[in-house]
C-alpha cells in the first residue's frame, strides 16, 4: 500500500508540475532577435573591427539569437523544435540568412533526457538544412545545461569534422596571425602561411555575453582574421593592433577619431604624455580623483571591481580609458591594474583638458563623443540582462 500511495503522489506531482508549466510559459520560445540589437562586452575593438560588425552585409545582423524558457520535456520540445526551424526558414526566404545562430538557455528552467536528445538532433538538422555557419548554446549556467543527460558533450562532438576554414587571404605584416576562434577552438597549423584556423561549427557557452563575444570575433574573423591577433601571454581573447604607422600612439588615435582633419589629430596627439607601467603596478584605484584619460599603446591591463564579485575586464592595446572620469570629474569607477611585464600609456591631464577646451573646444569635442560612444555601447550591453529578464530591450 505504502508503494502504490508513493506512486500516485509522484503521478500527481508530475501531472501538477506539467499543469503549472503550462499555464506560466506555453510557449518554449520566449522571443528571438537579431544580433543588431545586442552587444557583448567587448566595447573596446578597433575601427576596422567596428566596421564589420557595423557594416549592412556582414555584421550583426548575421547574429541571430533565439531565446527559451521554461522547462523543456517531451511534452513541448517538438514544439520548440518546429518553432526554431520556422523562424529561421523566414529569414532565409526573407534573404536575411543569419551565419551564427544562438539558442539561449538562460531562462529555461530543466530538461529531461528526452528533451535533451531531441535538441542534440536539432543541431545536426539546422546545420545540415540551413546554411548556418556557427550554432551556439548557452547554458547560463556555470555547471551546464540543467539536466542529467551530456547534452554540452552531444551538441560539440563531431563538430571539428566539419567547420568553417579561416585563411589569410594576403600576406600579414606579422610573424604570427591567429584569430581568437582559433586558439580557443582549434589547432593552428604551422606549417602552411595560408591557414589561421578551423572553427568547429558548434559551442557551448556559459553566458549570452560569451557567445556573442565569439559569434562576433567569427564574424570579423570571416571578413578578415588579421585583425584578431593574440597578445604573447594569451591572456585575452584577442589584442587589436593599429594600422601600420611608426607612432603607434597616433595610430591608435587615428583609429579612434577617423574623422578628426591632420591639424586636429597634431594637436590632441601634442597633449599626450607617455608613461611606463611594470606588471602588478596600479595605474589607479577604485575610488580615486580622476587627473586624466589614458590611452593604452602597448601592454595588458586589467580593470577590476572591488568588493564585487564581477568577472574582470581586460583592457587591450588601443584603448581610451578613464575619459568619463575626465570630462565629468567623476571619481575612478574601478581599479585599473597591469599584467604584462611592462605597459606604455599616453596620458592626457586635466590640466591639458581644461586648456583644450578653452583654447580648442572643436578637438576637445572629439573626446566627448568618444566618452558617448563607450556609454552607448555600455548601455547596450547592459541591455542584454534585461531582455533576458524581460524580453525586450528598452528603447
Amino acid at each position: 500500500f505504502g508503494m502504490d500511495a508513493a506512486l500516485i503522489a509522484g503521478a500527481v506531482a508530475a501531472l501538477s508540475t506539467y499543469a503549472a508549466q503550462s499555464m506560466m510559459y506555453q510557449d518554449p520560445i520566449r522571443g528571438s532577435m537579431s544580433g543588431v540589437r545586442l552587444r557583448s562586452s567587448a566595447w573596446n575593438r578597433g575601427r576596422e573591427a567596428q566596421e564589420i560588425l557595423d557594416g549592412e552585409k556582414n555584421g550583426r545582423q548575421r547574429i541571430f539569437s533565439i531565446q527559451l524558457q521554461g522547462h523543456i520535456f517531451f511534452g513541448n520540445v517538438t514544439k520548440m523544435a518546429d518553432d526554431v526551424k520556422k523562424k529561421l526558414k523566414e529569414k532565409f526566404e526573407a534573404g536575411d540568412e543569419p551565419a551564427v545562430v544562438i539558442l539561449d538557455f538562460t531562462n529555461s528552467l530543466g530538461l529531461d533526457s528526452s528533451a535533451a536528445q531531441s535538441i542534440a538532433k536539432l543541431k545536426s538538422f539546422l546545420l545540415e538544412n540551413f546554411d548556418v555557419e556557427i550554432l551556439l548554446f548557452v547554458t547560463g549556467h556555470e555547471d551546464g545545461f540543467r539536466c542529467t543527460y551530456d547534452l554540452s558533450h552531444q551538441v560539440v562532438d563531431g563538430s571539428s569534422s566539419s567547420s568553417i576554414e579561416i585563411v589569410e587571404r594576403m600576406p600579414s605584416i606579422r610573424k604570427h596571425s591567429l584569430t581568437f576562434t582559433a586558439r580557443a577552438l582549434a589547432s593552428q597549423n604551422e606549417s602552411k602561411s595560408s591557414h589561421i584556423a578551423k572553427i568547429p561549427n558548434s559551442r557551448v557557452c556559459k553566458t549570452l555575453d560569451e557567445a556573442l563575444i565569439f559569434a562576433e570575433d567569427v564574424l570579423i574573423a570571416l571578413e578578415d582574421p588579421s585583425i584578431l591577433q593574440t597578445d604573447s601571454k594569451k591572456c585575452f581573447p584577442y589584442v587589436r593592433h593599429s594600422s601600420v604607422n611608426e607612432d603607434k600612439a597616433r595610430s591608435f588615435l587615428e583609429d579612434l577619431v577617423p574623422s578628426a582633419p591632420s591639424k586636429d589629430m597634431d594637436t590632441l596627439h601634442a597633449l599626450l604624455s607617455p608613461e611606463k607601467y611594470y606588471c602588478g603596478e596600479i595605474v589607479w584605484e577604485q575610488g580615486d580623483i580622476s587627473e586624466s584619460l589614458k590611452l593604452v599603446v602597448e601592454g595588458s591591463l586589467i580593470s577590476l571591481l572591488e568588493d564585487e564579485q564581477c568577472a574582470p575586464e581586460s583592457i587591450l592595446p588601443g584603448s581610451m580609458i578613464g575619459e568619463l572620469g575626465l570630462v565629468n570629474s567623476t571619481r575612478r569607477l574601478t581599479t585599473v591594474k597591469v599584467l604584462s611585464q611592462e605597459a606604455i600609456l599616453y596620458s592626457l591631464s586635466k590640466a591639458s583638458w581644461q586648456t583644450l577646451i578653452e583654447e580648442k573646444p572643436h578637438v576637445a569635442r572629439y573626446i566627448d563623443m568618444l566618452v558617448i560612444q563607450y556609454l552607448a555601447h555600455r548601455v547596450q550591453q547592459a541591455s542584454n540582462t534585461i531582455v533576458d529578464r524581460c524580453g525586450s530591450v528598452p528603447v
